[in-house]
């Protein structure tokens, strides 16, 4: 089958008639036959198959292969069709691109190669016989490039306040078109809108993996969308590559005590904690009960964790005194304001020690005497028969066994408390536990 360009002689004269003078007084030198050659069909040349279509990617090299048959006096050229351009004549290379060679054997074959195929390589090449009418194939040239970001077109990192809405763009060159999708670098959804996100947690028509398209819109940024996102370009031809944009969102700081009430004895070690967020990063810092700032020595220990906006705020002291009872305070500053975070510290009786086999059933109390403070819900640091009430946080009275000295020396407390010795309680429950292993019907 003849390719695409195949004419008469009058349309081969239109072809050159577009070329310059000097190109057309070249030609008719070399690509006029030497000598009258049959005009019997079956003698004239004959292409053995069609010029191929290729795809090669940039920077590669491509051969278009020509093979024809029965050439004898006739002369083979090659054309870039869609620039008009004659590139080789016979054995000839007739273009000034140095990319261009032709590679021919046994009066055969006549291979075009172009050497680091370039973008503007993309396009039609004929392989065409002087003959009249003359005759050609040609082929395509697929020049595939891979995807690549245009940073200048792209956004950079960008620095918002929280609650603003933004838009990240991407745009990236490349043959085929590429296609980008936005993802976040650690792999959490993307949430689109805080605020539709956040009623129930449901929606999820505003969070999710991946967002298709040049344009990454998000509104109402909270802190939680703080991260790097990564706009990825591909387009089947690799590699694909990616570009990484970082979004911070500032915010005033915030705290909040996991604990606000502490229980210690003198002379116990104690942890106390805070958390906090800000952005830009902020000052930390803990008070003591005089409003003092808390410095490290021998018997406190400030302990700070951070992770992206977020930090962890402990204090350690390694032995509670008089003066530690009080308010502790940690503190968080930043250029968009303060915040802090209070953890009162209260006295509690140390626990009690166990002497001579005596023990003691006491009713708990929420500290030693009158004046005693409630133990919260959630603390750690309680004594002895301490328990709160889970829904309320507040202490509840409560009876526990204990070790400790006997009442006649321990001074009064306006709790009421309950001395046993062991022997007293064995008496006074050997008979009951004697009938009702007899009887047992009697006290099941």
């Amino acid at each position: 089958m003849e390719g695409r360009g195949s004419s008469t002689g009058a349309s081969y004269v239109r072809l050159v008639t577009r070329s310059d003078v000097v190109w057309a007084a070249l030609a008719l030198v070399l690509f006029t036959p030497l000598t009258v050659v049959s005009e019997d069909k079956d003698e004239l040349p004959r292409f053995i198959e069609d010029v191929p279509n290729i795809t090669v990617t940039v920077g590669r090299d491509a051969l278009l292969p020509c093979t024809v048959e029965q050439l004898k006096g006739y002369k083979v050229a090659w054309v870039q069709v869609d620039t008009q351009t004659i590139l080789t004549i016979h054995k000839q290379v007739i273009t000034r691109n140095p990319r261009i060679a032709l590679l021919h054997n046994d009066h055969r074959s006549w291979h075009l190669e172009l050497k680091n195929v370039r973008e503007k390589d993309r396009g039609w090449y004929m392989c065409q016989v002087n003959t009249d009418p003359m005759r050609s194939k040609q082929g395509y040239v697929d020049v595939v490039v891979p995807p690549d970001i245009i940073d200048r077109e792209s956004s950079g990192d960008l620095t918002i306040r929280e609650g603003q809405d933004v838009t990240l763009t991407c745009r990236a060159k490349g043959h085929p078109t590429p296609s980008i999708v936005w993802r976040r670098e650690d792999n959490q959804d993307i949430v689109l809108d805080s605020d539709k996100a956040d009623s129930g947690g449901t929606d999820t028509a505003h969070t999710v993996k991946s967002v298709e398209g040049e344009t990454l819109v998000m509104k109402r940024v909270s802190r939680l969308q703080m991260g790097s996102y990564l706009c990825i370009a591909s387009n089947g031809i690799p590699p694909s590559i990616s570009k990484r944009t970082q979004l911070r969102v500032q915010f005033p700081p915030v705290a909040w005590v996991p604990q606000q009430l502490e229980g210690a004895y003198i002379g116990q070690e104690l942890t106390i904690e805070c958390h906090t967020e800000a952005f830009p990063k902020s000052i930390n810092f803990w008070t003591n009960t005089n409003g003092d700032m808390v410095v490290s020595d021998e018997r406190y220990e400030p302990i700070v964790t951070e992770t992206s906006y977020k930090v962890y705020m402990k204090l350690r002291i390694r032995r509670v005194e008089k003066k530690d009872v009080g308010t502790f305070r940690c503190i968080a500053k930043n250029s968009l304001g303060e915040t802090d975070g209070a953890i009162r510290i209260y006295e509690i009786e140390p626990p009690k020690s166990h002497s001579n086999g005596v023990f003691e059933m006491v009713e708990a109390d929420g500290g030693s005497g009158e004046g005693s403070t409630p133990v919260p819900q959630n603390h750690l640091n309680k004594g002895p028969g301490h328990h709160t009430n889970p829904q309320r946080g507040l202490q509840q009275p409560s009876f526990g066994l204990s070790f400790g000295q006997s009442s006649a020396a321990r001074p009064a407390s306006p709790t009421p408390r309950l001395t046993l010795t062991a022997s007293f309680l064995t008496a006074a429950l050997l008979p009951l536990w004697l009938s009702c292993f007899l009887a047992a019907p009697l006290c099941w």
